[in-house]
């Protein structure tokens, strides 16, 4: 009698074939892969989420306070400018609304802003009281671009000048103004500073006025942050790709660095900036989320607060001795799953506290 082959006791997986064996190991190891970057992520998110971090004073001399709550959950506040009352402007890089903040903290927003602007980049306010400012368009940063529009006092909205060749605006970034009332705009993707000379006729003449210098080793260079300094009748101008803050004259463009940061670690990546009345240059910090003093006697930026949720522009009120900085939170437009930390505020930044005491938000 013929013996019969017995059933060998074979795992069910060495019974596929080598191809599909590899097949199911391959998915074993990306589903691995992929759970460890969930994991990641997800610790990330909770511990980039848990709360807005407060900004706090370097020095003693220093307090840091709340101007206004916007009331916005997509306001990003990248821009802030003064008007003539020390009312405080800002807008939403996301939605293009603008408000206005008064003394007591209150928040008004501009009817009409968030459907005639894509996202605000920087506004300034001119002598006839209109109200500059620089449109982003898209606030995806892969989109070139840009505008320069004017906000009348009636509230209509119209287009104030144009880049001065085809090649328009790249990437605007900052607005400032002079004492003749010319204008003036930081563009990064042109690498530089368009001037724009209003006439008696209402025409307005554009041109390429300064360009940054070359970086060191043939590296980037971007403009950022502008700022009139009407003590020497010249322009503060930043880089945060070479770190460098220049002052250049508006009469003839002589160009001095005031400080550069060069090969130091904590770098500080420039972004707005504002010469005080006694001349001293502040200037935002964004990459370190800080307020510093350009120290020219000694070539160091001297930090008098941080932790902010992205400082990425700086003003100062003569009248109440406080400088006036918003809250970008930029990474939550790029990074997934990073909530913004809400709300999204004006902050302010005191000089000698007890002869200015801080104002505090409406309840």
């Amino acid at each position: 009698m013929a013996r019969q082959p017995q059933a060998r006791n074979t795992p069910g997986f060495m019974r596929l074939s080598l191809l599909q064996r590899r097949f199911v190991f391959f998915m074993l190891l990306v589903g691995g892969v992929l759970i460890i970057v969930a994991i990641t992520l997800g610790l990330f998110a909770i511990t980039s989420n848990s709360g807005r971090s407060q900004p706090i004073a370097l020095l003693p001399e220093v307090a840091v306070g709340v101007l206004a709550e916007l009331p916005d959950n997509d306001a990003f506040p990248a821009a802030v400018a003064l008007g003539p009352d020390e009312s405080v402007y800002t807008g939403s890089f996301a939605t293009g609304a603008v408000w206005r903040i008064d003394a007591d903290g209150s928040v008004t927003e501009i009817p009409g802003t968030r459907e005639a602007i894509g996202g605000v980049s920087a506004l300034a306010v001119l002598a006839d009281g209109s109200l500059l400012v620089l449109d982003t368009i898209d606030t995806d940063a892969r989109t070139g671009g840009g505008a320069l529009l004017r906000i009348l006092p009636d509230g209509t909205t119209e287009t104030y000048a144009v880049a001065p060749d085809s090649r328009g605006f790249i990437s605007p970034n900052d607005l400032a103004i002079d004492a003749q009332g010319r204008v003036y705009v930081s563009d990064g993707g042109r690498g530089d500073v368009l001037r724009f000379t209003p006439s008696a006729d209402g025409t307005v003449e554009a041109e390429s006025w300064w360009s940054a210098p070359p970086a060191p080793d043939n590296g980037l260079t971007s403009l950022t942050g502008l700022a009139y300094d009407a003590g020497r009748d010249a322009l503060i101008i930043t880089d945060p790709e070479t770190n460098v803050v220049y002052r250049v004259a508006i009469s003839d463009g002589a160009t001095e660095t005031l400080y550069a940061h060069g090969q130091m670690p904590n770098a500080p990546g420039f972004d707005g900036a504002v010469v005080t009345p006694d001349g001293a240059v502040y200037v935002a910090a964004l990459g370190q989320n800080g307020i510093a003093r350009v120290n020219t006697e000694t070539g160091t930026l001297d930090y008098i607060a941080g932790l902010f949720r992205g400082s990425s522009d700086i003003e100062y009120q003569p009248g109440s001795g406080r400088f006036i900085v918003p809250n970008f939170d930029q990474a939550s437009l790029v990074i997934p799953l990073l909530s913004a930390s809400l709300p999204f505020t004006i902050d302010t930044v005191t000089l000698n506290p007890e002869a200015q005491p801080e104002a505090t938000p409406p309840a």
